[in-house]
């Protein structure tokens, strides 16, 4: 997850010059608002003549980046990308630091097998109850989705960008959905696949 994070930085990274304003739309918002200024101007000195009607000047909107669509969808692609491979991260530490004091607590109660055993059955209650298994499971899942929305994101933008060269990347990442998906629906019905998702086990419960 800290790995995949670290390659997505650097895309995260252009991506936030696009929702920037860049000194040319300051320009323009700042002439815009001279302008706008003038008029109220105008509009305060003609009110001492009423023959001289000058309609009110409109608020200006807010100065915003001008995104296309493109653009909007890639952001968002990635920026939750990113969210997700950083939420992984953190709760693989998480599952570690649990793993770690099961460890511990199995090594100092090592020479009192009857205690050991009631400490174990105790703990064994206690995953099986907050369902420490699904939890450990997520962390793939959302490295997974994370890597889907980046491929999706990195997908849209070569089809926008340039289609003959982004082609060969197109390929391989058209490739792995299909390998991917393969991996996850296949183990329904060959047991003894060796390869299987995070999200073939939720399908085949679905599926009972």
């Amino acid at each position: 997850a800290g790995l995949f994070a670290a390659v997505l930085t650097p895309f995260i990274v252009d991506r936030v010059q696009t929702i920037q304003v860049t000194p040319a739309q300051q320009m323009v918002f700042y002439e815009q608002q001279s302008v706008e200024l003038l008029k109220q101007i105008s509009a305060q000195l003609s009110s001492a003549f009423p023959q001289a009607s000058i309609p009110s000047p409109s608020p200006l909107p807010p100065l915003t980046a001008n995104l296309s669509p493109l653009d909007r969808r890639i952001n968002r692609l990635w920026f939750i990308s990113l969210v997700l491979s950083l939420s992984a991260a953190l709760l693989a530490t998480l599952v570690q630091r649990w793993a770690r004091s099961h460890m511990q607590i199995f090594l100092r109660y090592k020479q009192h097998p009857l205690k050991l055993s009631r400490i174990r059955q105790y703990l064994h209650e206690g995953v099986e109850r907050w369902h420490m298994a699904a939890i450990a499971e997520a962390v793939p899942a959302l490295i997974h989705v994370a890597l889907f929305l980046f491929m999706c994101g990195l997908a849209d933008f070569l089809v926008h960008a340039d289609v003959i060269d982004g082609a060969p990347t197109i390929f391989f990442i058209v490739l792995y959905f299909i390998f991917y998906t393969t991996t996850t629906i296949l183990p329904l019905w060959k047991p003894q696949f060796p390869l299987q998702s995070p999200f073939s086990v939720l399908l085949w419960f679905l599926a009972q």
